[in-house]
């Protein structure tokens, strides 16, 4: 469950940093607590996201109901005379 998080953490603090470079090529000027609280916040929902990503599928995985891991098909509708296809 920590690694997702770990993973998509670091994913989210790549691009947070990336826009950071951005930001510091433009002539807009922001400052320096602004840029920083941008990367903490933008690790901190990567990390959110990859947990509760690890989190729902530790839920589906230990599902009891057999039901639910019953293998799903889609049902076609039967052909059609004179139906192309």
């Amino acid at each position: 469950m920590v690694v997702s998080g770990l993973v998509a953490g670091t994913a989210a603090l790549a691009i947070a940093l990336f826009l950071r470079a951005v930001v510091a090529h433009t002539p807009v000027r922001v400052s320096a607590y602004t840029l920083y609280w941008c990367t903490v916040l933008a690790g901190s929902f990567g990390v959110v996201a990859g947990m509760a990503v690890e989190a729902v599928s530790q839920l589906r995985r230990n599902n009891p109901d057999p039901a639910y891991h019953a293998t799903r098909r889609l049902r076609r509708p039967p052909r059609q005379p004179g139906d192309q296809g």
